[in-house]
């Protein structure tokens, strides 16, 4: 661990040249330039600790539970928010089906939705919402009886949702904060996952470099987009709540990594500039595959 996180003058150089081009940082490193450069283990070990510790420290959630009605809600609704809410379960119901089955899970809105002590309570509109990258603090939890959990389970087993999925639902709406911490620590593994995945893309793309040379790549790159993405939350949170600058935001960062990506290719396997844009698609597409699999593999497996 000594070795790994030790300060000494070459990681500024290597944070210098990172950003001018991880592709080209990797080429070097790869083609035994290395007495002048933070390996890339060293580098990406010490860039993901910061990313994750300056996420913690600055009250962003990872992973996000947002139950709806928010807490806040139900406790200062008054009755005229009740017969809306009850308006619109009726609404639900006169639609059939699966939906009219859902509306019946849970107390109705009102005074049950909270309990003798206090807690709140599932209620018949009730549901969670999961998203990333939040500030605050985790919602308040909200107690599902038996029966109530009975009802959820035949709804989603009548709807074709996995069991498993179910399972999480109920443990994001009775503990946000555990599911928060679970799922926000699976997604820093996934992250891991994620580089031997991009290797395995390369490897694929590049079959005659050697699988060494797809990990130092994939190593240095990821290093590279961590601060990045950090950057991209940050101007996030600046433009909350005006949706054009959140999309132009959204769309700047979709830009970023497609160019971090070809530009990557290029500098490391001496790609041509049509060369590099052409195996993009398949790289974008297979990373955010693999993505998807390995976070949502992860937040599935403690729960098995």
């Amino acid at each position: 661990m000594g070795d790994i996180f030790v300060w000494d003058g070459r990681f500024l150089s290597t944070l210098r040249a990172l950003f001018a081009g991880p592709g080209r940082l990797a080429r070097a490193y790869a083609d035994g330039q290395r007495a002048r450069w933070t390996p890339p283990i060293r580098l990406y070990l010490l860039v993901s600790l910061v990313f994750f510790a300056a996420m913690s420290l600055a009250g962003v959630r990872v992973i996000a539970v947002a139950p709806y009605p928010a807490a806040e809600t139900v406790r200062a609704q008054d009755e005229d928010h009740i017969q809306r809410r009850m308006a619109s379960i009726e609404a639900s119901r006169a639609l059939g089906g699966t939906a009219a089955a859902s509306v019946s899970c849970g107390v109705m809105p009102g005074p049950d939705e909270i309990n003798a002590d206090g807690q709140l309570v599932y209620a018949a509109d009730s549901g969670v919402n999961v998203t990333m990258m939040q500030r605050g603090a985790s919602p308040e939890p909200r107690r599902i009886d038996r029966a109530t959990a009975d009802c959820l389970r035949a709804v989603m087993a009548d709807a074709q949702v996995p069991s498993i999925i179910a399972e999480l639902t109920f443990g994001a709406i009775r503990d946000p904060a555990g599911f928060e911490a679970s799922s926000s620590a699976a997604a820093a593994q996934a992250l891991i996952l994620m580089v031997l995945a991009m290797a395995l893309i390369n490897l694929l793309l590049h079959p005659k470099r050697t699988v060494i040379e797809h990990v130092i790549l994939s190593l240095y790159f990821h290093a590279a987009l961590l601060p990045g993405f950090a950057v991209v939350l940050l101007l996030a949170n600046l433009v909350a709540g005006n949706t054009g600058a959140a999309v132009v935001v959204a769309l700047l960062a979709l830009a970023g990594q497609f160019a971090l990506i070809w530009l990557s290719d290029r500098q490391f396997y001496g790609s041509s500039w049509y060369g590099a844009l052409l195996r993009l698609p398949v790289q974008v597409i297979g990373y955010a595959v693999a993505l998807a699999a390995a976070a949502l593999g992860l937040i599935i497996l403690p729960v098995l």
